[in-house]
């Protein structure tokens, strides 16, 4: 039984994946920082995950390492649902 969840989905603009080893990349920084049923489009450049809001914001999740100043990866929040 989980306990109080505030599961939200998110939707992001990814910027900078050009290969498949950047999507492999990306999924793997964004599942490490709490994020569930990670999917990410290449073609499209989108990322669709949940999240527990408890541990970590929509704010928070377009700001983990994968995403930070040295990353060629940058995240932009499209929706929170």
């Amino acid at each position: 039984m989980k306990s109080s969840v505030m599961e939200k989905k998110v939707t992001l603009r990814i910027f900078g994946m050009t290969c498949n080893d950047c999507v492999k990349t990306v999924s793997e920084g964004l599942k490490n920082a709490g994020g569930e049923e990670v999917s990410l489009s290449l073609d499209d450049g989108m990322a669709i995950l949940k999240i527990d809001d408890v541990k970590i914001s929509p704010e928070d999740i377009a700001k983990i390492p994968v995403f930070g100043e040295k990353s060629r990866y940058k995240a932009q929040i499209r929706k929170v649902e």
